[in-house]
């Protein structure tokens, strides 16, 4: 019957509810519609402002605002407030505009933006804040415009870009930050996080180093005319594998140094005119394998010999442009010259010279090594392994490199790097070749690290005087980059070979050091071993106490817990036969009987039994085996209790009967 009654008044309750929710429905829905139309309203356009294409376009320029109009309508794409007299963005200024893509604010007197001031702008695409007063990159403004292509924060006085400044912005793909003129400090991670940017302008930033763009992975226009830095040094442009057009004119450039362009493998476009460049290290370009326009005009370059690859190298990479790399400044004969129209016929160069020739190097398994090859800095360095592979600083190996100074670094050596080394320095007139001798032994206590040969083997090879009118003609190149070949009908060639003989080097201050400093080191070892055993035992005998002392808790807590208490009811109405049962005990037992006042019978019998209890309107506590604890005002009463089954209680029962009698 009950489970009839509920079927029912369920289904009496479905019937009833979805009517009623379904109505509830359709009336939120059209509360929320009516909303949303009135607090939409009507769209009209800000009376100082211009608006086209049924209010998506709003132009406000020029119209001296002091801030950000209100009443811009809500479905504003672009929004034009250049050239007024805006001096801050406060929070939440656009929060209507979600479908604005486009926001100018460039030519005001801004000084400050709130953090939120951009918040709603969901679609933001281009951000334009140039032209401003802005001492400090606003990055907490960014927040959420997770659109934002471009941002626009030139001629602004700011004065340092900090760390992740732009990190909240990963989606930015152009980022201008040009004529920052008062702009001090970059700091290394100041572009962390723009994995997409495509184009950076900091142009005229009196820059006077190359900032750390390694995070920019995919950056493909860099544009830093306008500086003033000195030199452009290995690893600049280290991570921009993707970079394919640079531009830095006007940067008062007077060296670049050998490989400070390695690793711009997508390099279609090089700009590095206006500078003060006389001359450029030898196979600069050769990394360059897709550049095809080069600008290096007006710039003082002095025609000679270390001039004459460059000739040569335009001829054959970038013939249509003869215009395109600037005229000879010095010497007075070639002056006005254009680069390609240099030749050989108009110079005597020698062949390149190894100011630090390598030596040969015996050194044991898994240490770092190097191989030193000094040569001037307009030759290019190139090493030759046993293996045949040649190795230059733009190459990649796992463990061997080519220092920017021409060394030849081993992370960790092999035993299957043994072998001859050779150094090979390259310059228009010819090329000169050093080698060395690597042994590899395998790793050993008491052996020190180095011991050097005294072999040197140079050859090197020059163009005969008779020849130097000859029309040099380039030789198709290896994969490894581009070297030149001479045809001549004579060739000079200095070769000198000592054979490799190994030297014994004195090694007793050695010795007498390393086995000093082992001593020490087995001492302290000791010393250490010997703490650790000494607080390994500590930490076990206070193991061992801790745990008896527990042991010992545990079995107090068991004792204490036996003890039981129970509370006995005695009859009002017991056999008067008490003081008989008392008489009747065994001898020696007597009872001490006080009335009103307080007193403790004491059985010293150990083996007393109760036989009667003469007590009216009383209660007695029954504690353990058989012992009676009870009190009342006046008492005559006998206790005969048993031995108690363990040693002994707080309440001093111990093979003894303790009566409390009030």
């Amino acid at each position: 019957m009950k489970l009839l009654w509920q079927v029912t008044v369920h289904h009496t309750w479905n019937a009833v509810l979805l009517p009623v929710v379904y109505l509830t429905a359709q009336v939120w829905i059209l509360c929320a519609a009516i909303a949303a139309a009135a607090s939409a309203g009507p769209q009209n356009c800000p009376s100082v402002c211009s608006c086209s294409n049924q209010f998506s376009k709003v132009v406000c320029t020029r119209r001296g605002l002091s801030e950000v109009p209100q009443g811009i309508p809500s479905n504003t794409r672009y929004l034009n407030l250049m050239e007024n007299n805006i001096q801050m963005i406060q929070a939440d200024t656009f929060r209507h505009l979600h479908h604005l893509e486009v926001l100018q604010l460039g030519r005001n007197s801004i000084r400050q933006i709130e953090v939120g001031a951009f918040n709603g702008l969901a679609s933001l695409n281009t951000l334009e804040l140039f032209d401003n007063w802005l001492t400090v990159i606003p990055s907490g403004a960014f927040e959420y415009l997770s659109k934002l292509r471009e941002l626009w924060l030139r001629n602004n006085p700011i004065e340092s870009i900090p760390s992740y400044a732009f990190n909240r912005v990963p989606s930015l793909m152009r980022l201008d930050l040009g004529e920052l003129k008062k702009l001090e400090y970059i700091s290394e991670g100041a572009f962390e996080g723009l994995f997409n940017l495509k184009y950076l302008n900091l142009g005229m930033c009196n820059i006077k180093d190359m900032p750390n763009l390694t995070p920019l992975v995919g950056l493909e226009e860099l544009e830093m005319s306008g500086n003033h830095f000195p030199e452009i040094r290995p690893g600049s442009f280290h991570g921009l594998s993707s970079l394919k057009k640079l531009w830095v004119m006007n940067s008062q450039v007077s060296l670049i140094e050998r490989n400070a362009f390695d690793g711009l493998a997508s390099l279609v476009e090089l700009n590095l005119a206006h500078n003060n460049l006389s001359s450029l290290p030898h196979d600069l370009f050769t990394p360059l394998r897709y550049l095809v326009e080069l600008h290096l005009h007006h710039n003082p370059w002095n025609c000679d010999c270390d001039i004459l690859w460059l000739a040569w190298w335009l001829r054959e990479y970038i013939p249509t442009n003869s215009t395109c790399c600037g005229r000879c400044h010095a010497p007075m004969h070639m002056r006005g010259r254009y680069l390609v129209e240099v030749d050989q016929a108009s110079f005597q160069c020698s062949a390149p010279f190894i100011m630090d020739a390598p030596r040969d190097l015996n050194i044991s398994e898994g240490r770092m090594a190097e191989l030193k090859c000094r040569t001037p800095p307009m030759s290019s360095v190139k090493w030759l392994l046993p293996n045949g592979t040649v190795l230059s600083h733009a190459s990649r190996h796992p463990r061997i490199s080519v220092l920017n100074d021409g060394t030849l670094n081993f992370s960790h050596v092999l035993l299957s790097d043994t072998g001859i080394y050779t150094c090979m320095v390259t310059n228009v007139a010819g090329n000169s070749n050093a080698s060395a001798y690597l042994n590899v032994s395998r790793a050993e206590l008491n052996t020190s690290n180095y011991s050097f040969f005294t072999t040197v083997t140079v050859e090197t090879t020059e163009i005969s005087p008779e020849d130097t009118t000859r029309k040099y003609k380039p030789v198709p190149t290896t994969s490894t980059g581009y070297q030149p070949a001479y045809t001549t009908s004579t060739t000079v060639l200095i070769q000198t070979t000592r054979v490799p003989k190994q030297v014994a080097v004195p090694a007793t201050d050695t010795t007498d050091k390393m086995q000093t400093s082992l001593d020490e080191v087995m001492k302290t070892t000791k010393i250490i071993i010997g703490c650790f055993v000494a607080v390994t035992l500590l930490a076990a005998a206070m193991l061992i106490v801790f745990y008896k002392l527990r042991k010992r808790h545990q079995q107090r807590s068991t004792v204490t817990a036996a003890r039981t208490v129970e509370i006995i009811q005695v009859d009002e109405d017991i056999p008067a036969a008490a003081s008989a049962a008392a008489t009747a005990a065994p001898s020696g037992v007597s009872a001490k009987q006080r009335t009103g006042q307080t007193g403790i019978s004491i059985l010293d019998s150990p083996e007393v039994h109760m036989s009667t209890i003469t007590r009216r309107g009383s209660s007695a506590l029954q504690l353990g085996s058989g012992c009676l604890w009870y009190w009342t005002t006046t008492c005559s009463c006998a206790s005969v209790v048993s031995r108690p089954k363990w040693g002994s209680w707080w309440w001093g029962c111990s093979n003894k009967a303790a009566i409390n009698a009030n």
